[in-house]
């Protein structure tokens, strides 16, 4: 297979080669001797060929025959080339550019759906109750009430005669319409009670959430009206294209697509305090803090109200008002426990108190690649050979020091793991706790972070009820004197959280680099991108999209170089650097 080069990038010792200079820097082209009988050729592709190639880089698809028509309209070789050359610009402003970066990032960056824990429809992100309208007939017809947990709610009357709760509210999901709801989701008291032991317990409603008698409270947030005969599956099947479960594992790729289509930098995908989200993803964000105890929440119809975010930047195929729109938005506003700080510290070894969040960082804070990948190690390892281009394959005849407790420093596993706790330590705050119905009952801890996620010292010993997951996995693997755990025995003792600590020690080193102490995926992706590791990778999956392979960074260092180099002199933006690369003597040439 052709691969662009016919040298050896950078030379060898007798024959150094120096491709300074060059816009292909690093593919290094035998000189053309000069003599008419030399049966040398002119290599450069006709611009019928060179339209072709530009049409399936950027729209995936090869041109019309209008455009092809047109081509040969335009007059001799150097207009058609011209042709092509406006081509190139007129796509790179269309929607159809916008769909080619999403579908590219979706295969680079490959998240998985949230996967489940237990029978079908499973799917625990949403933290939202399930409605459903009463059928025709009934007394209530067309009114909404709980899936589960409240038959006679459509038939108007409870068990002892009287009549059921009613109230007409403005939905989130159907912004300026009114809907009714009946029974336990139509209540709107401040208080309520739940069962413990079969024992009424009074609960604050805003905390306890759509439990016991506590409804969908104010323009029912805390519940999500389900329109299909099977509940649940509207937004857990992955064909439904605006179903929750599928946009959450699209969102990263959504905001690369983003990035790219309004010229923000790249770096942006992990560093950045916002994403992309219709109102119906941005529900998840919001539910989660609630989850955390944030009840101010509750009041914010910023990400619902279309008044309030029409102002957003959007992708190119909705208005800013529409709902399904994916829309920009700023993460900490609808989850505080994501932060908006860049540098926020927290070490639990010497540190009072409760951590405030973990700082938003993109794609690697977003609901996706968290619960996609639902372990810290899986976290670390994705995000390494997603974003760094990093290659973790087994060892080969290597010998190592006996395994006893440690992955990251003993036995055969320490080859990659060497590398991945290092990376793993900063996912450390996110699991996943039981299993859900029609999107509600799981919950997804952020350990040690505010005033919910905390429990009684007992569960350090496995004792009931923290016997499973995620105590039973703490417990395993977050193990003191470990690479991942780099606290001791005693601080462990003394602060059970302190085995969370999610930040690299100075004595530890990710890709070289040593971390400034900013908690959580942030710092990962500081490191990524101070070792030039980010850039690198970015550069060469625009690289495969344009031009149609790979860069091969052993032997094309010197080409990488310069077309990092390139890159960055752009400012990370996407379009310049793609629009570059169909400038570049080897896409003309066809290598």
């Amino acid at each position: 297979m052709w691969t662009g080069c016919t040298g050896v990038v950078g030379g060898t010792p007798d024959s150094p080669v120096d491709p300074s200079g060059s816009p292909d820097a690093g593919c290094v082209e035998p000189t053309p001797s000069g003599d008419p009988d030399a049966g040398e050729k002119n290599d450069m592709l006709a611009p019928s060929r060179l339209l072709r190639r530009a049409s399936l880089a950027l729209r995936g698809t090869p041109p019309s025959d209008e455009e092809f028509t047109a081509l040969e309209a335009a007059g001799d070789d150097a207009a058609q080339r011209a042709f092509v050359d406006a081509f190139v610009d007129q796509t790179l402003g269309q929607p159809i550019f916008y769909r080619t970066m999403f579908e590219q990032a979706r295969d680079w960056f490959n998240i998985p759906l949230t996967p489940l824990t237990a029978d079908a429809p499973e799917y625990g992100v949403q933290q939202q109750r399930a409605l459903m309208r009463c059928a025709a007939g009934k007394a209530k017809a067309g009114a909404w009430k709980f899936f589960r947990g409240d038959d006679l709610a459509c038939d108007g009357v409870k068990t002892d005669g009287t009549p059921v709760e009613e109230t007409a509210l403005e939905p989130w999901w159907a912004p300026g319409t009114t809907a009714t709801l009946v029974g336990v989701a139509a209540n709107t008291a401040t208080m309520g009670t739940v069962s413990v032991n079969g024992t009424p317990v009074p609960v604050t409603c805003a905390a306890a959430g759509p439990e016991g008698t506590c409804g969908c409270g104010p323009n029912a947030v805390r519940c999500h009206a389900d329109f299909q005969q099977y509940v649940g599956f509207e937004n857990f099947l992955h064909y439904s294209e605006t179903g929750q479960r599928r946009m959450v594992s699209e969102e990263p790729a959504r905001l690369f697509a983003h990035l790219a289509w309004h010229d923000r930098p790249v770096t942006d995908l992990i560093l950045g305090t916002y994403s992309v989200a219709p109102t119906n993803l941005q529900a998840a964000y919001v539910m989660q803090g609630l989850a955390g105890g944030a009840a101010g929440l509750l009041d914010d119809d910023s990400w619902w109200r279309p008044s309030r975010f029409s102002g957003a930047a959007v992708d190119p195929n909705h208005a800013p008002d529409d709902p399904l729109a994916w829309r920009e938005y700023q993460v900490p506003t609808r989850n505080p426990f994501l932060l908006a700080e860049r540098d926020y510290r927290y070490d639990p070894r010497t540190q009072a108190g409760a951590s405030r969040g973990i700082p938003a960082a993109g794609m690697l804070t977003s609901m996706g690649f968290l619960t996609g990948y639902p372990r810290e190690r899986v976290r670390g390892a994705r995000a390494l050979e997603t974003l760094a281009c990093e290659v973790l394959s087994p060892p080969l005849g290597q010998k190592f020091n006996e395994y006893r407790r440690d992955p990251g420093t003993e036995g055969p596993c320490q080859h990659c793991h060497s590398r991945l706790d290092p990376a793993a330590i900063h996912f450390k705050r996110f699991a996943k706790q039981g299993s859900a119905f029609e999107g509600y009952g799981a919950k997804y801890l952020m350990p040690g972070v505010g005033t919910a996620w905390h429990w009684p010292e007992r569960w350090r010993t496995g004792a009931y009820p923290y016997g499973g997951d995620p105590f039973s996995h703490w417990n395993r693997w977050y193990a003191p004197d470990t690479k991942l755990t780099p606290v001791t025995e005693a601080q462990a003792q003394s602060n059970p959280e302190a085995i969370f600590l999610d930040f690299l020690p100075p004595e530890q080193t990710l890709l070289g680099q040593q971390g400034d102490g900013t908690v959580g995926p942030l710092g990962f992706a500081k490191l990524i991108v101070a070792a030039g590791a980010f850039d690198r990778c970015v550069v060469r999956h625009l690289h495969a999209q344009v031009m149609g392979r790979d860069i091969d960074p052993a032997r094309e260092a010197g080409y990488l170089d310069e077309q990092v180099a390139r890159f960055l002199a752009g400012g990370r933006k996407v379009r310049p650097f793609v629009k570059s690369l169909t400038q570049s003597n080897l896409f003309r040439r066809g290598r």
